[in-house]
């Protein structure tokens, strides 16, 4: 059986780790931004139109798993009777 201690291979990971680092902001500079949201409901929209407004560099994907969407933005207006069901 080898001859090495947990403090020793603590010491070889962590020198790998780190050397493996060096190059690692060369990498993200070159890779491409890419965001996915999950649910193109009112905050997943509303998410990725102001991620694609802060930087339009950004890939953004929305993924919903309905292929249409209904919601009632004037509802509360319905009930507390300035609307009409109608409107």
């Amino acid at each position: 059986m080898s001859n090495i201690t947990r403090r020793h291979f603590l010491t070889i990971t962590a020198g790998t780790a780190a050397a493996s680092m060096v190059g690692f902001p060369f990498i993200a500079q070159a890779a491409k931004k890419q965001v996915v949201v999950i649910g193109g409901g009112s905050g997943g929209a509303i998410a990725a139109k102001y991620l694609r407004m802060a930087d339009p560099t950004i890939e953004v994907t929305i993924v919903e798993q309905n292929k249409h969407y209904y919601t009632c933005f004037m509802s509360n207006e319905v009930l507390s009777g300035e609307r009409t069901i109608d409107h």
